[in-house]
């Protein structure tokens, strides 16, 4: 496998996977009770502006992965998470050139992945690939709740339990996605799971929250140690 396509594959697991959604839209008539409390737990969260988060996600058979750390998305994402991967077709080579566990860094202007010596061998000796924000990304946990508001079809399912916590759980599907999400009483956001189909295969993401507020930090790495993600990508493999 050459650097091009083992870079499009390892960035489903050694990014920020699982956290990241669409844009959405307004949606049609929708039930006002939930959509109250979708609301309600959407201004809590804005208003926290930084959580610790536990996500694993998986890809098809192709990876899967765990991420922890603390991320801010009050006055620009910033943050620091620790990613390891835990299983699929592409770990092997995944632990091999990004590490297991690997870090990434969020910052307001882009995010950044620490690679292994391997891969710096293969670029020039720099470590850490940039890698900018989609232009409609949005990685505030808010985010999942615009989407479910914006399905014209999300429900209450019920009161549940997450991890020793009291919540309920809403459900809805809008842009070929699932969503579920569990609010506590504290109209505070402490799970959410997204599902959905693509060319690599079935997608599933699932979002811890807790410590509302906590201090989220990460440093910039140098730049002399750093390459974008475009020219990983756009670089031809070795005869």
């Amino acid at each position: 496998m050459n650097g091009r396509t083992w870079v499009r594959h390892a960035t489903v697991c050694l990014t920020m996977a699982g956290l990241v959604s669409c844009g959405t839209h307004e949606a049609p008539e929708r039930d006002e009770s939930v959509t109250g409390a979708i609301e309600a737990a959407r201004s809590e969260v804005a208003a926290a502006g930084s959580a610790r988060i536990e996500a694993t996600s998986s890809t098809g058979t192709s990876l899967s992965s765990r991420s922890v750390g603390v991320l801010r998305w009050s006055g620009g994402l910033r943050g620091t998470l620790r990613v390891t991967t835990t299983g699929g077709s592409m770990a092997s080579t995944t632990r091999l050139m990004g590490g297991s566990p690997s870090q990434s860094r969020f910052l307001p202007d882009a995010y950044y992945t620490r690679m292994t010596d391997k891969f710096a061998a293969l670029s020039d000796g720099k470590h850490w690939i940039r890698y900018p924000y989609d232009s409609g990304a949005d990685l505030s946990p808010t985010v999942s709740l615009k989407l479910l508001l914006s399905s014209g079809n999300a429900r209450e399912v019920g009161p549940e339990t997450v991890r020793g916590v009291r919540a309920t759980h809403y459900t809805g599907s809008a842009h070929g996605q699932r969503v579920d999400v569990w609010i506590d009483r504290g109209d505070r956001l402490v799970k959410r799971v997204q599902r959905a189909d693509t060319a690599s295969g079935a997608f599933c993401g699932t979002v811890h929250y807790a410590d509302y507020g906590a201090r989220a930090s990460a440093e910039r790495p140098p730049s002399r140690d750093t390459v974008d993600f475009k020219d990983v990508v756009d670089r031809k493999p070795a005869a």
